[in-house]
């Protein structure tokens, strides 16, 4: 784990989730009243969790598996809504996105805040089940970013307490239900259903089982990510409906996983991959194509390793070393750039990138002087020491 201190204030810590527990990490967060940026990498099930926080408390939460402006849309208006916005929203920051649905009338600053408020818990609830990953926390003005008068302000002590609850409950769940992409499909005729004494919950949870959805497209639907699954497994543990795993579906074609790329649609890009590689047995599958994901919504480390690993275990091409020092620069780790692109033959590489390679040689190594002709700050303005 590391630390960046300047004057015994913390700036940024970065670390795997083995080497510190998230919740440590989110009281000390709270305590200290910090505002900035907590991302957490889960590098099992290749999701993202973003938490920005503003002197101490949660503001905005979510995943990269849910695009939150959709999720938003879908709330407030349905499918009609989600279809007027796409090209207004597809490029807008979150910050301005909401802007946007609050100055056009859109929805009221009230309930915006109840949705991401729940947003901001199934993200807790998520992120307590990662044991797996790496997390980083940048400080920054949250409140120049976001227009937090929109946002809720969730004390962490909280969700906190809340998500510890359910660590032991979901361990129950989790026997059950394997993965939230598995099918769930009614195993009991409706007439035996209809002499069993269910709850309205539960009778609403049934209704959306149609054999297609998943056990996470019925908790997008209905919402409450704990209390759905909980009431799923109640169901699955009286007999009145069964999971079938969604890698027995049909793969789709690469062409078709390219296509939900470009159209954004990156959750449903990484599934398909995930329901490819259990079809082929082949843990390489597509790794550039996921890449690409990974490069386009600025999971550096997890572009890293893909690249890295078709380096290693395919075939190493200069075309791909390019991109994996383009990735490294992006992490900010220059001097491991640096040391990728002046490997690179030019008499190996095509001609399409030629001129990019070059420009990027130039580049790296103008930095690179920069760090080197550096004059320290106390000698440029003559610093003598006193206070």
């Amino acid at each position: 784990m590391d630390f960046n201190n300047y004057g015994g204030i913390l700036m940024a810590i970065t670390g795997n989730i083995k080497e510190l527990n998230i919740v440590d990490i989110l009281q000390m967060l709270s305590l200290s009243q910090k505002s900035g940026r907590f991302k957490i990498i889960n590098t099992i099930d290749n999701d993202t969790a973003y938490l920005y926080i503003s002197s101490g408390r949660i503001v905005l939460g979510y995943l990269l598996s849910r695009d939150i402006k959709v999720k938003l849309l879908e709330k407030l208006g349905g499918d009609s809504s989600t279809g007027q916005y796409t090209d207004k929203y597809k490029e807008l920051s979150i910050g301005d996105f909401l802007r946007l649905i609050v100055k056009d009338g859109s929805c009221s600053p009230s309930y915006i805040k109840d949705i991401l408020t729940k947003e901001i818990q199934l993200v807790i609830y998520r992120i307590f089940k990662w044991n797996e990953g790496t997390f980083s926390f940048d400080e920054s003005d949250v409140e120049k970013e976001f227009p937090v008068e929109y946002l809720p302000s969730v004390r962490i002590e909280n969700v906190i307490m809340e998500g510890s609850r359910q660590i032991d409950e979901w361990g129950v769940i989790n026997s059950k239900i394997k993965s939230l992409s598995d099918i769930v499909i009614l195993d009991m005729a409706s007439e035996d259903i209809n002499e069993i004494d269910l709850t309205p919950r539960e009778w609403m949870i049934i209704s959306y089982i149609n054999g297609a959805r998943s056990v996470q497209d019925i908790i997008d639907i209905v919402g409450d990510e704990f209390e759905t699954a909980k009431t799923i497994y109640g169901l699955l543990t009286a007999g009145i409906c069964k999971l079938v795993s969604e890698s027995n579906k049909a793969p789709l074609h690469k062409e078709s996983i390219i296509k939900l790329i470009d159209d954004g649609k990156f959750s449903e890009a990484l599934k398909a991959i995930k329901n490819k590689r259990n079809q082929s047995g082949n843990k390489n599958d597509l790794l550039l194509i996921e890449a690409e994901i990974f490069w386009k919504t600025e999971q550096y480390d997890l572009a890293i390793r893909n690249y890295e690993t078709y380096l290693n275990e395919v075939a190493n091409l200069p075309s791909i070393v390019y991109d994996l020092a383009l990735c490294y620069i992006f992490a900010g780790n220059i001097e491991k750039a640096r040391s990728l692109i002046r490997s690179i033959a030019t008499e190996d590489i095509g001609f399409e990138i030629i001129d990019r390679v070059e420009q990027l040689k130039d580049s790296i190594d103008k930095i690179w002087n920069m760090k080197n002709d550096r004059i320290p700050v106390y000698k440029r303005i003559g610093y003598d020491g006193s206070e």
